[in-house]
């Protein structure tokens, strides 16, 4: 007999079927038991013996018997086979399942986050943990046809690549038949090729970024669904379009998943016919005319801004939507658009909804002469990026512009999720791959110390080894060293934006925060904790060492301590120092200057 899935029976009744599934629950009356089957296509209600109620839930079972009508009084609204059941006749278990960690069958798992991702495969099992990602397939799908109905040609990036996208240092850098190669930070340089050879591209990519955040919005691997294409006439016609798609998306939803909006208490956010556009400067000063809260100035938004526009654009506009353009050079990335009246400003855009940036985009340059000295403004060799990228504009490339959506960002605000790795089947992020990092730390713990001697070894640095009694102070540590104050590196990690970054200066110092924010236009500075310093470096606070490219965080300099010649620091100990040359630091750790430090 041919497998039947669920939602078939409906047409069934009175007829034999077979039926394969997961049992989902088993209740037991007298003589009488009942069980739930799950199938691909949605549950329905078993009736048999006592053999029926030997099962136990995700039992794997192909089941054989007839469709029946259940009485009135016993129908389940709840799902689409409530008014049917399974009479059972036969059972065959096709796989057995171990005792599960807790219980899925819960409509809501009551288990923390970290737990729930510890064991994946099982709340997966949840139904509504699995409807997360029903919505997540649906917003692709549409992303797919509205590409396709708009005549977009679909490709595949590369993740492997030779050159950092961003030209930044937050990269995962892989060894690649011994060269140097690194994981996409995103298709950005690929999509932008292809627009020269099919003129409207899309591509649904892969994107790592090796920044150590702790917030419920990022992750260190993401889902992009990009967007790139030329002959615009203006960067308001790449608005235009990532305008309806947003809302392509947003129906396809509400027509296949009215039920799990339901379920979660969401609504599909509000729209109006053409979404607001203003300048970033023009929402800064709604924000002080509105709460007397002064951000003008800034160069982006901050989270309580983006709240704050948002909640603007529904009561002015009646949408939950709205685009923040103009972003300032310095800000946005070395290929994106200058405006023509200011050249300190951008051609590029931010849809914020719901109070979260969304999708980020804006036109892009397209003149070979202007790219290549726009990376060399950044410190950077054109050669490095002339393969495949700049090869593309040598040949031709017309105006063009794109965007992105973070797939799982864009899921996580229509489901009202708490937290980015809720809409993550497996999230990547600074304390998990799979399993909790922290676990195989404790397999083979980080030891930064033996790691900076080896480096300085390698590198074949002159430098001298001080060991001393615990410090956990700068002027302690100048006194065990015997070395001057103003020579001890004070190495401070930090969340800027809530990346980790390192910033050093000289131990007779301290830093001017507000100095360094205005400095690397950073909106939110803080220090990081207890915790957040032993997860990044693998070390106590205090014993940090200069050489952030050890855990991989970008490191800032005050220049004042770079008129030393000679350094000292904690080397990953309290108990252990390393006195060397600074222009051999200088040599080995990439890094950022700026005058911001104070006298202490």
């Amino acid at each position: 007999m041919k497998r039947t899935v669920i939602s078939k029976t409906l047409g069934c009744v009175g007829e034999k079927v077979r039926l394969c599934g997961w049992i989902n629950s088993v209740r037991s009356y007298g003589k009488l038991s009942f069980a739930d089957l799950r199938d691909r296509s949605g549950y329905i209600q078993l009736v048999g013996s006592k053999d029926l109620g030997k099962l136990h839930g995700e039992n794997v079972v192909e089941i054989t018997g007839t469709v029946r009508n259940r009485q009135e009084k016993n129908f389940n609204e709840k799902i689409a086979t409530g008014k049917i059941e399974i009479e059972v006749e036969k059972i065959k278990v096709l796989s057995e399942s171990g005792e599960l960690p807790f219980d899925i069958y819960k409509p809501k798992l009551d288990v923390s986050l970290p737990v729930m991702l510890d064991y994946r495969n099982a709340s997966l099992r949840n139904k509504k943990t699995a409807d997360i990602f029903r919505v997540q397939a649906t917003i692709v799908k549409a992303f797919r046809e509205y590409m396709n109905k708009n005549d977009f040609v679909e490709f595949q990036a590369p993740t492997i690549v030779a050159t950092a996208t961003e030209g930044g240092s937050q990269v995962f850098a892989v060894d690649y038949f011994d060269q140097k190669a690194f994981m996409a930070q995103s298709p950005q340089f690929y999509k932008q090729i292809m627009v020269s050879i099919f003129e409207r591209v899309f591509t649904l990519s892969h994107a790592y970024r090796a920044e150590p955040s702790v917030t419920t919005r990022h992750l260190t691997e993401y889902v992009g669904l990009d967007v790139e294409f030329g002959f615009i006439d203006s960067w308001l016609d790449v608005v235009e379009m990532a305008d309806n798609l947003v809302k392509a998306i947003f129906n396809k939803i509400k027509q296949e998943h009215a039920d799990i909006l339901e379920e979660y208490g969401m609504t599909i956010p509000e729209t109006c016919k053409k979404t607001p556009v203003i300048k970033l400067s023009e929402a800064q000063e709604i924000i002080f005319e509105r709460t007397k809260r002064d951000i003008r100035g800034e160069p982006d938004m901050d989270p309580e801004g983006e709240r704050g526009i948002c909640k603007w654009s529904k009561e002015e506009h009646g949408s939950d939507m709205v685009f923040i353009s103009h972003f300032p050079t310095k800000k946005r990335p070395w290929y994106t658009y200058q405006n023509p009246k200011n050249p300190k400003e951008t051609l590029s855009f931010d849809l914020i909804g719901c109070g979260v940036e969304w999708i980020t985009g804006g036109q892009r340059i397209h003149q070979y002469d202007v790219l290549v000295k726009n990376i060399k403004k950044m410190g950077a060799d054109p050669k490095d990026f002339e393969i495949p990228y700049l090869q593309a504009f040598k040949y031709g490339m017309p105006p063009e512009g794109g965007f992105c959506i973070g797939l799982e960002r864009i899921t996580q605000n229509i489901l009202g999720l708490d937290n980015i790795r809720q809409a993550t089947l497996y999230p990547r992020d600074m304390e998990r791959i799979d399993i909790r990092l922290s676990n195989l730390r404790k397999k083979k713990k980080k030891n930064l110390y033996d790691n900076l001697i080896e480096l300085l070894k390698k590198e074949e640095v002159e430098f001298e080894e001080i060991k001393h009694e615990e410090v956990r102070t700068s002027q302690e540590a100048a006194d065990a060293r015997g070395t001057k104050l103003e020579q001890g590196a004070k190495a401070l990690l930090m969340f800027a934006d809530e990346k980790a970054i390192l910033v050093v200066l000289s131990a007779a110092e301290k830093l001017d925060s507000t100095i360094f924010k205005k400095l690397f236009g950073i909106k939110n500075l803080r220090m990081a904790s207890e915790n957040e310093v032993g997860e990044i470096s693998g070390v106590k606070i205090g014993a940090v060492p200069p050489f952030g490219n050890l855990f991989n965080v970008p490191v800032y300099v005050d220049k004042n301590f770079l008129k030393n010649e000679k350094i000292v620091f904690n080397a990953g100990l309290r108990t252990r120092s390393v006195m060397m040359k600074l222009i051999d630091f200088v040599r080995l750790v990439k890094h950022k200057k700026g005058n911001y430090a104070k006298k202490a």
